[in-house]
């Protein structure tokens, strides 16, 4: 990539956001990482990432809460965020996509190309 993207990486399961972390860094992206989702905030509206990707179900913050905080600022109202979960369930996807994600992924049902695939696709890279 000629024009590098940041990419913020919001898991709470360490082996997660390190797979995570290696796969996009050796894919040519910047990333940043949080473990909770007050966590999360905090870097997305001090580093203003290109993309989030983000678990839902943290502690401190949940992700849809850190979604609807986000929204709320000048800048977080337009920031591309990806959900990656385990949850599947349709009123979770439904309730996310009002809160503003633009992607919802399932981990279980996701591969790291999978995942790298759907944020060059939100990034156009």
């Amino acid at each position: 990539m000629t024009d590098t993207k940041t990419v913020l990486v919001v898991e709470d399961e360490p082996a997660v956001a390190l797979a995570l972390t290696d796969t996009l860094t050796k894919e040519g992206f910047t990333v940043l990482s949080a473990t909770d989702g007050q966590d999360g905030l905090t870097q997305a509206l001090d580093n203003h990432p290109d993309i989030v990707v983000t678990d839902l179900k943290m502690p401190v913050m949940t992700g849809l809460e850190m979604i609807e905080k986000l929204r709320a600022d000048e800048w977080g109202k337009n920031v591309t965020v990806l959900i990656l979960s385990n949850l599947s369930d349709l009123e979770t996807l439904q309730s996310a996509m009002e809160k503003g994600a633009f992607h919802y992924m399932v981990k279980g049902d996701s591969s790291m190309a999978d995942i790298v695939s759907a944020i060059k696709k939100h990034l156009r890279v």
